[in-house]
Formats: C-alpha cells, sequence, structure tokens
C-alpha cells in the first residue's frame, strides 16, 4: 500500500495540472461542507456545554386558567424540596436594564437566576467568579457577564472585576466573566444577577433541574403527575386542569430553523455529490488513457484488486490534498458565515451556540470522513471501466475501442447524476427565490418607505426606575419628547408605539368575544400621529387626538379582522369593548398591518392612545416619517431624545424598510445560500459536461472523420455531439423530477404562498440545466464539426 501511495505521488507529479484542477474542485466542495457542518454541529448535534447533560429537565406547569407556561414562585420553592426527585433545581426569569455611565446609554438583556444554577450546570468563570447561592441573601446586587458584554463595555478589561455598572433604579458589582461559549438559558442574554424568589413573588418562572441519581425522565414525569392532582385538589378553582411537564432541557432552536439548517447541509451535500461526479469523469478519462499500461499490468499477474488498490491510492491522494485545501477554505467560509450572522441578531436570538461554530475535532473528524468516502466514489468509474476492459483488444493496439466501449455508459451515467443533483438544488433555489418575491412584494398594511425607526425603551422588566416610576410620570415624559421631536426639521408625522410591527415582540391581551369565548388581541399603545407615520389607512372613524386623555372617556381603534371577529354584520363605531374593566368605546377601524411576523396572517389587534392606556413602554418605539432620506434625521432625532433625558438609550436606529427586511431573515438567508450553492452546481455541472463531451468526442475523432468521408454534414456531427450530452442530460433530469418534487414538499414550511410543485420553478430549472448542457457542449461539437478527417484517418 506505501508503494502504491508513493507511486500514485509521483505519477500525479507528472501531471500537476489535472491534479490542480481535481483537487481544486474537492477543496470547494468539501470547504463548504465542512463550514456548513460546523454550524449544524454547534447548534444542533454538539451536547450542551455542560456537565451531565443529560440528566438536566425542563419543568413547565399548564392549568387551564394558565395559559403562559410557567411555574410559579410558591411552586419552585416546593419542587426545590423535592431531593428525592432532583439533586437541584434553578428559577431564571428575563430581565432588560438600562445601562448608563459606560459610554452612551445601552439596553441590555439580563437573566435574573437562581446562584445555584452555574454549580448545578458545572460552569466556571473565566474572570473572577460565578454567583453563589450567599448572593442572593447578602449581594443581590452582583453580576456576571458574558464574553461578549465584557468586550463590548470594558474593552476586554482584565481588571473589570469590582466595577459598578449603572442600571437605574440598582448599581450592580462585577464578580465574574463567563467564558465565551456559556450561553444560558437563551444566547441574547448578557448579564447574571441573583434573584431572589419568595412565596410573595407573583411572576411566572423558568425552572431548571438536575434529576437526582437514578431518576428516570418517566419516573420524575409520574411523581409530579401525582403532585399535580394534589396541589389542584388543594385550590381547585385556580388550579383546574393542572399538568406539570418534565422534559429533556436543550436550547430550543424552533422547527423551521432547524430545517433551515438541516436543507442547507443537503443543499451543499449535493454540491459534493456533483463534484465527486466531475472528480469521477476526469479520474475515467484518465484510466482510458491508461488502459495500455493496466492491461500490461494484468498480463505480468497483477489481480484485479491490485489494479482497483492502486486506483484507490491514487484517489485517496487526491481526496486527502483537496481535504487539507478544504480545511483552509472552511476556516475562511465559516469567518465569512460567522459575520453574516453576526449581522443577523435575529439570528443569534434563536440559534443557540451558532457564535461557538468552528472547526473542531467533530468537524475535523466530518471532514476525514469525508475524504475517505470522497476516494471510494470518484474511483468508482475507474475501477468499473478496469472490469469490463477487453485486456486482448488493448493489448493488440486497439486502446480507443476498448475505452468507447467501456467508458461510454459510465461517462453518460455521470453527466445524468450531475444533472440530476444540480436540478435538485435548483429547484430549491428557484422555490426560495420566488418565495422571498412574493414575501418583499406582500402588503403589510403599511408603507414602510421613508420611515425612521428608533428604539426609545424606558426602565425595565421587573422595577420602573423612580424618575418614571408611575404613568403620569411616564406620559409627562412622552409628550414633552414628542413635542421636541415634532420641531425637528425634515418630520412629516413622528409617533410613538410600544412595539413596532415585525419587530419580534408583542403585547397580547384578553377579550371576550359575542359567544363568550376568550379572544387574543395584539394591543398597541401609540400616539396620535402613528398612522399617518406608518401610512396605514383609516377605514372608517377618527384617529386619536391630544384630547384623549387619562381624564377622557376611553376609547380605541380595532382593526378590520376585529371589527369582524366582534361585531359581525354590525358598524363596530361607537360599540363599547367587550369585556371587563373600564368601558373603552371603539372611535375607529383601520387596514389590518403586519403584526409579529410575516409567516401569521394578521389577527385581531387594538390600538390604545398612550395617554390612557401605557403599558410595556420598556420597548417604546419612535416611529417618523420623514420628506427625505430618513437616517440623514437619525442624528438629530437622537439628540431631541437626549435633550429631554440624556440618560436614554436609542437603539437600533434603522428605516422600517430595513425592520422589514430583518423581519424576512430567514428567507432571505435561505435563499441566498441556495443560489450561491445553486450557482455553484451549474459551474461544476457545465465544467462536467464540457470535459466529458470533450473527451468522448476525442476519442471518436476516427469514427467523425469516416462519416465526414461518407458525406456528413458539420450540422449533422454537431447534431451527434449535441444528442451524446443531451441524452443523458434530460436522462437525469427525467429521473430526479419526482425526487425533486418529494424533497420540495419538504420546503412548504421555509416557503411563502408558492406551491412547492411550482411548475414555473420546475420548468425554469429544467430549461437552464438544458441550456447550460448545450453550452458546454458547443465548443467540442464545433471542433469535431470542421476537423479534418483526413488527418483522424492518417493518425489511426
Amino acid at each position: 500500500m506505501l508503494r502504491d501511495l508513493q507511486w500514485a505521488l509521483r505519477a500525479l507529479g507528472r501531471n500537476p495540472r489535472f491534479a490542480a484542477v481535481i483537487m481544486a474542485i474537492l477543496a470547494l466542495a468539501i470547504g463548504a461542507n465542512t463550514a456548513v457542518f460546523s454550524v449544524v454541529d454547534a447548534v444542533l448535534l454538539h451536547p450542551a456545554p455542560y456537565r451531565d447533560p443529560g440528566r438536566l429537565v425542563r419543568i413547565q406547569e399548564r392549568s387551564t386558567r394558565q395559559a403562559i407556561s410557567g411555574v410559579p414562585a410558591q411552586d419552585f420553592l416546593r419542587l426545590r424540596e423535592r431531593r428525592d426527585l432532583f439533586e437541584q433545581a434553578a428559577a431564571n426569569i428575563k430581565d432588560i436594564v438600562t445601562v448608563t455611565g459606560i459610554g452612551n446609554p445601552d439596553q441590555v438583556v439580563v437573566q435574573r437566576v437562581s446562584a445555584s444554577a452555574f454549580a448545578m450546570l458545572g460552569a466556571r468563570a473565566r474572570l473572577g467568579r460565578t454567583l453563589v447561592e450567599s448572593d442572593e441573601r447578602t449581594f443581590p446586587n452582583a453580576v456576571v457577564l458574558t464574553d461578549r458584554l465584557w468586550r463590548r463595555l470594558f474593552h476586554a478589561d482584565p481588571n473589570v472585576l469590582g466595577r459598578a455598572i449603572a442600571a437605574a433604579p440598582d448599581v450592580f458589582t462585577v464578580v465574574g466573566v463567563m467564558p465565551p461559549e456559556f450561553e444560558y438559558p437563551y444566547s441574547d442574554v448578557e448579564m447574571w444577577v441573583p434573584l431572589q424568589v419568595t412565596p410573595a413573588s407573583k411572576y411566572l418562572l423558568q425552572v431548571t433541574a438536575r434529576t437526582a441519581s437514578g431518576v428516570s425522565l418517566v419516573r420524575a414525569q409520574s411523581a409530579l403527575a401525582i403532585v399535580a392532582r394534589q396541589w389542584e385538589q388543594e385550590d381547585p378553582h385556580n388550579r383546574a386542569g393542572l399538568q406539570i411537564e418534565v422534559t429533556p432541557w436543550r436550547e430550543e432552536t424552533g422547527r423551521q430553523y432547524e430545517l433551515t439548517l438541516v436543507f442547507i447541509l443537503g443543499a451543499v451535500g449535493l454540491v459534493l455529490l456533483i463534484a465527486c461526479a466531475d472528480v469521477g469523469s476526469l479520474l475515467l478519462s484518465r484510466a482510458v488513457q491508461r488502459q495500455r499500461e493496466l492491461a500490461i499490468r494484468a498480463s505480468l499477474g497483477a489481480g484485479f484488486w491490485r489494479v482497483v488498490r492502486q486506483l484507490l491510492c491514487e484517489s485517496l491522494v487526491l481526496a486527502v490534498a483537496g481535504s487539507a485545501a478544504g480545511v483552509l477554505l472552511a476556516h475562511y467560509l465559516l469567518g465569512f458565515l460567522l459575520k453574516q450572522v453576526a449581522a443577523l441578531p435575529a439570528l443569534v436570538a434563536v440559534l443557540p451556540h451558532v457564535r461557538a461554530a468552528g472547526l473542531n475535532g467533530r468537524a475535523l473528524v466530518f471532514n476525514a470522513v469525508l475524504c475517505l468516502v470522497i476516494s471510494c466514489l470518484c474511483s468508482l468509474g475507474p475501477v468499473v471501466l478496469a472490469s469490463r476492459t477487453d485486456l486482448q483488444a488493448v493489448l493488440r493496439g486497439s486502446p480507443a475501442a476498448g475505452g468507447k466501449r467501456g467508458s461510454a455508459r459510465v461517462f453518460s451515467i455521470l453527466i445524468a447524476s450531475e444533472a440530476a443533483f444540480a436540478f435538485l438544488l435548483l429547484v430549491g433555489s428557484g422555490l426560495m427565490i420566488r418565495s422571498l418575491i412574493r414575501l418583499q412584494q406582500a402588503d403589510h398594511g403599511f408603507h414602510a418607505d421613508h420611515v425612521l425607526t428608533l428604539r426609545v425603551p424606558v426602565g425595565n422588566f421587573r422595577s420602573q426606575p423612580s424618575k418614571y416610576g408611575n404613568k403620569p410620570l411616564q406620559m409627562a415624559y412622552y409628550r414633552e419628547m414628542m413635542d421636541r421631536l415634532e420641531k425637528v426639521p425634515g418630520i412629516r408625522a413622528i409617533a410613538i408605539v410600544n412595539n413596532l410591527p415585525l419587530s419580534g415582540a408583542n403585547t397580547t391581551l384578553e377579550y371576550t368575544a359575542p359567544d363568550n369565548q376568550i379572544v387574543m388581541l395584539a394591543g398597541r399603545t401609540i400616539s396620535p400621529q402613528y398612522f399617518a407615520a406608518m401610512g396605514i389607512s383609516l377605514i372608517a372613524g377618527r384617529t386619536f387626538t391630544d384630547d384623549d386623555t387619562a381624564n377622557a372617556p376611553g376609547v380605541a381603534i380595532i382593526n378590520q379582522y376585529l371589527a369582524r371577529q366582534l361585531f359581525p354584520g354590525r358598524d363596530p363605531l361607537g360599540q363599547i369593548m367587550p369585556g371587563g374593566g373600564p368601558p373603552v368605546t371603539i372611535v375607529g377601524v383601520v387596514r389590518d398591518a403586519a403584526q409579529m411576523s410575516y409567516e401569521q396572517p394578521a389577527k385581531g389587534e387594538i390600538y390604545r392612545p398612550y395617554q390612557q392606556y401605557i403599558f410595556g413602554v420598556f420597548l417604546s418605539t419612535i416611529v417618523a416619517r420623514t420628506s427625505g432620506d430618513p437616517l440623514a434625521l437619525a442624528g438629530a432625532i437622537r439628540q431631541a431624545v437626549w435633550d429631554v433625558d440624556p440618560n436614554q438609550p436609542v437603539l437600533k436606529v434603522e428605516t422600517m424598510e430595513d425592520v422589514v427586511a430583518d423581519s424576512i431573515w430567514r428567507p432571505r438567508f435561505s435563499a441566498w445560500v441556495f443560489t450561491v450553492l445553486g450557482g455553484l452546481a451549474l459551474l461544476l455541472t457545465s465544467a462536467g459536461v464540457y470535459s466529458v463531451i470533450a473527451y468522448t468526442t476525442a476519442l471518436r475523432a476516427r469514427e467523425m472523420g469516416i462519416r465526414v468521408a461518407l458525406g456528413a454534414t458539420p450540422g449533422q456531427v454537431m447534431a451527434i455531439v449535441f444528442r451524446d450530452a443531451m441524452l443523458p442530460l434530460a436522462a437525469g433530469l427525467a429521473l430526479s423530477v419526482a425526487a425533486a418534487f418529494f424533497l420540495s414538499r419538504l420546503l412548504a414550511s421555509l416557503l411563502y404562498e408558492i406551491g412547492s410543485s411550482d411548475p414555473v420553478t420546475y420548468a425554469g430549472a429544467g430549461l437552464l440545466l438544458l441550456a447550460i448542457g448545450a453550452a458546454a457542449s458547443l465548443r467540442p461539437a464545433r471542433q469535431a464539426a470542421l476537423a479534418d478527417p483526413l488527418k483522424a484517418l492518417r493518425a489511426e
């Protein structure tokens, strides 16, 4: 085997161009696969970086009266004492705080966690220490930072321990910095502070626990089912239908995001198969030229497996070299991918540990496996040829005849395979692109042009700063802010809204429908010019005015969907919103507009004037319709806000068009990846068809010379070459149509208003491949038609 490897190196060294082309093709395909696998491995396959993650579970409660899953504080305290089931249990709850005094005011996502969580996970700090249980009692303002927040706020200062972080109304003291790979419980968290839980705490908690030694998931679930019945009997009114669920703990990626990653990995795998077919074609053409050499070896006693081993060695040398180059390419490609990911905060938030993707040992093992598989796949063509070659004919001096008969069918199979794999990629790419176009052209219910958005969060989730600690102060603050903003030159309409459409945030309200069913509504608190700033059409009634104050009668505006749902066949204007609480009169109906996501159609939505109903103020956003370039006014608007409160964070300054584009990042990213891979597949397929047709046409030079001598025209010769190229392509397309139909149905969840069997996409992909095949065959066909037949016959 070592001698075969040495001989393979010498043989390839004598033909460096041939070896370089193959290594370049393999490096491109293997590098792309390794980079994508690194991302998929980090997000979906790699176990959580915690101690004994198999024993970590998530505990959730649901009941008839509790639609949102979570564990009440008193229940958590009782579950924590069940040491027969759980070795440790920790609670956490999300918070958002405003950080001041370190550069510009900023907003940070915080997890208030049981200090025991770090010990339960087996996590250690890279600087300082983690939270400990005594912090909950004696040091509640201790804070542990993520690596990225440490770098962003403190520029990776190693002396950060003991520094103060002002997050009104609290001042936190830094006690530790976690390593870059630590993410708990979500990837967008930037600080951890101690969570003090008492039986009187009113909020719902997220609970993570480590099962006791020897306790299975089934046993824990059965025991908590009994606990749920006991608690339900203690309070049958509020605990009706109580269920306590115990599930394996894992980062929640979301099925749609998992499917996106799996499809991308499958698509890059198809590129690898096309590359294998390309390399197989090149190796097969070389094997045809070496038939005489292989025949002599066989006549001197080399057995079939001896010849196969030699061919495998040559493929292995090329695959190893291509894999090594692929690792280098994957390093740079992965860096590029992670930069693209970092530019999409929504992607980072839903893909856990994506920042930790890298060329680790698992990725290198994957690369090595690819190397071995490719060396076997690329050797199939030469091996089949060696098994079917007539050695006697070759030794008598007819290498062309033997090569033609032995390799023609294999060449056709390789062309058909390339066409089939490329067709699958092109169909996927076409569906993604058409879906994205439909999505971009969709009517969102508002006009995004010339609109600037700036998020101005006030306070945080769990406590409001003393300056705006009640609604009158909040309303006064917003009125002063809006007065200043309206005076900025170039603004046509400006407003404030608690949750910007398509921002991923929403406030849900409960109302009672006419049939006594509970209706969940999207609620927005807005200032009077909101509809003018967003370009949302008023269908009936009026919009809000400055007279709709806290002392005026309660009013609301609803969208068309809610008007049809609550008041079918009736005029909703002047009606009182059903449900409890103070009466709220409907004074207007507006057009349906996008809410949480492009993936969900608009549902019932209610708008309330901010002077009457301030809620969710921590996510409030300024929307300004401008007469010119929106971004040109960003500085003036930001300064107007800071003139009112210099500690007010102003975040995510972007146009509404950018907000819409960010909301469709997943189809945009998928379409971009599939388009790049589809273009690469077309390039490799055209190169493969050209090399095969050029080589097989050269093998048939004598045949073409005889045809011309017998009266064949150049057009007829070209038709023969085109036929030999197009028949395998057409056969490959025909075979892949059924597979494409099946696979594209799996893409249905990623598509928007387009069928997975869209005939335009299928026809376009097929015609494009046939056109590429015809273009790749043009030069060999033209050379065969214009060749001198006498020269070919004399050469024979």
